[in-house]
Formats: structure tokens, C-alpha cells, sequence
């Protein structure tokens, strides 16, 4: 029955229609897409804000900023990033014993909330998405932007996902581990073989056949969904630090992903220059063409 069902979904709709499957590691720290394209996935460490004050917040989130600025005029429309911001209950099976029942007690109430998943852990990603000609290409260029990465980064403490190696010399792939949480909503060990990493990592099923939103089954734990929006503008608030505050402390797992595309300076300008004109025509000078002019000399002079 499992093989017609198979069969069927196949026959229909393959699924790379819907979601690009990855292929394989061609590198350690990089995994083959369709359409010529590689990923390479950086976790970085959270910094608390309540912890830092709000000058240290801000410079934070300009060396982010430059970050990605720095990605786009080395790439330009090569590259497209997604951030990942997960929320994902802490498990914790392994048992400790103590002599003295004071300790026991006390070790016992320390690690409930690990035990009955009420203590979640915030997790942050990058995942650097780049199209290539030939493979070998593709490696050099993706080497150096996962440097230019490390270093621009540093204060994240980033770690860039490969490879790992079991005691029997069994690799596995690090990234498959990560994908099959956003995928399936827990890790699991993904083997490098001669499966797709994409077909080893399903471990649910995925309907794309709501209008307004995803639903995933799981085989482990209950029903996930998943909603998109396209941003095509600011907030009308601005952005401004701790903007997702409010998300990050809701009591339930989640993961938030952001996509960012960059596109050629001459067509962007163009763009905003025929916004500029449109909004002119309505509001005359106003601040939000005042913006955009701005915007237009930052292209010009590459920033």
C-alpha cells in the first residue's frame, strides 16, 4: 500500500516542484541543489539583549547588516541567503543517580523541565544558497564567502556545518541534521550515501494543497504548519532591536525563515527610480521620496 501511495505522489507531482531537494556533499561543508546551485549552512550563537545594552545591540546589528552587504557586491544576484530562527524543546533522557537524597531531589526538579519538554532553546542560522557554472567553480566561490563569513561573523561565534564521523567511519552529514529538524521538527542522523540527502532526510509528510498555508504530519510528534508572506517593504514602524522579542519568548516550537535576494544595482535603480517618479506624480517631495532618492545615490556609489 505504502509503495501505491509511493507511486501515485510520485506520478502526480514530483516533489522538487515544491521544495528543492538536496542532493549530495560535494564538499564538507557543501551540499549540491537543483539548478546548479550550492548550500552551505553557518549556525551562530544568540546574543541575549538582556545582557547588552542598547549601543552594543545596535553596533551588532550593523556588522550583521555590513555582513550581508558585503555577500551581495561579492555575489550580486548569485546568491540568495536564508536566516533561520528556531524554538525547539530541549529533550533530555539520560539519567542521573546521586548517594545523598538532597541532591537527587534537587538534580531531579533541576532536569524536569528537560525531561516533559517545557524548556526550549532559540537556535540561529544562515544558509548561503549559491548558483554556479561548473562545480569546481562553485566550491572556490562558496570557500570564500563561507571565510569572508567567519570573519565578519566572529562576534556570532559561528560554526559552519560538515561532516561527521562515527566510530565504525560512518559519515554523516551535519546539514541534513539541521534540515530534517526544520523539515520534520526533530534531528535526526542523516548517512552520506548514495541517497539524495533530500530523500534521506523526509521523515513526514508535506500538503501543499491549502491556499494560505502548509501542513506537515510528522511520523514522530503531531501537526505542524507553515504560512508565507512576500515582503515587499519595510514595516510601517520601522525596524528597530528586539523587534522579535515578542516571538522568540511564545512558549511552543517554531522556526521563522527569512529570505533575502539580491538583485543587479542597474535594475534596482531603475526600480526605484520608477517609484520614485510614481510616488512623485501623487505626494509630490515627501519623505518617503526623499528615501528613496537616497536609496538611489547609496546604489550608485555601491553601497
Amino acid at each position: 500500500m505504502n509503495s501505491m501511495a509511493h507511486d501515485f505522489h510520485k506520478s502526480v507531482m514530483p516533489p522538487e516542484k515544491k521544495a528543492p531537494l538536496m542532493r549530495y556533499p560535494v564538499h564538507e561543508h557543501m551540499v549540491t541543489l537543483p539548478g546548479n546551485r550550492l548550500v552551505s549552512l553557518i549556525q551562530l550563537k544568540g546574543v541575549s539583549s538582556e545582557t547588552r545594552s542598547d549601543d552594543e545591540l545596535v553596533h551588532l546589528f550593523h556588522n550583521l547588516n555590513r555582513y550581508f552587504l558585503a555577500l551581495g557586491k561579492k555575489e550580486g544576484k548569485h546568491l540568495m541567503l536564508q536566516t533561520y530562527i528556531t524554538k525547539t524543546g530541549i529533550e533530555l533522557d539520560t539519567p542521573y543517580i546521586l548517594p545523598l537524597p538532597a541532591l537527587q531531589d534537587f538534580v531531579d526538579a533541576y532536569t524536569a523541565p528537560f525531561r516533559n519538554g517545557t524548556f526550549y532553546q532559540v537556535g540561529y542560522s544562515i544558509a548561503l544558497i549559491l548558483k554556479y557554472r561548473e562545480v569546481d567553480e562553485g566550491i572556490e566561490r562558496m570557500s570564500d564567502l563561507l571565510s569572508l563569513s567567519s570573519t565578519l561573523l566572529a562576534e556570532y561565534d559561528p560554526v559552519i556545518m560538515g561532516l561527521e564521523e562515527n566510530e565504525h567511519g560512518a559519515l554523516f552529514s551535519q546539514i541534513g541534521r539541521y534540515y530534517s529538524l526544520l523539515i520534520n521538527g526533530h534531528e535526526k542522523d542523516v548517512l552520506v550515501s548514495d541517497t539524495r540527502l533530500g530523500d534521506a532526510i523526509i521523515d513526514s509528510v508535506t500538503n501543499f494543497e491549502n491556499y494560505d498555508f502548509v501542513e506537515n504530519r510528522p511520523n514522530r510528534g503531531g501537526q505542524r504548519f507553515a504560512t508565507t508572506f512576500d515582503l515587499r517593504d519595510y514595516p510601517s514602524g520601522g525596524t528597530y532591536p528586539g523587534m522579535w522579542d515578542e516571538a522568540i519568548e511564545q512558549q511552543f516550537e517554531f522556526t521563522l525563515v527569512q529570505t533575502f535576494l539580491f538583485e543587479d544595482r542597474n535594475k534596482a535603480k531603475d526600480k526605484f527610480k520608477k517609484h520614485v517618479a510614481d510616488l512623485g506624480s501623487v505626494e509630490r517631495d515627501s519623505k518617503q521620496t526623499e528615501e528613496l532618492e537616497n536609496a538611489i545615490d547609496a546604489i550608485t556609489l555601491g553601497d
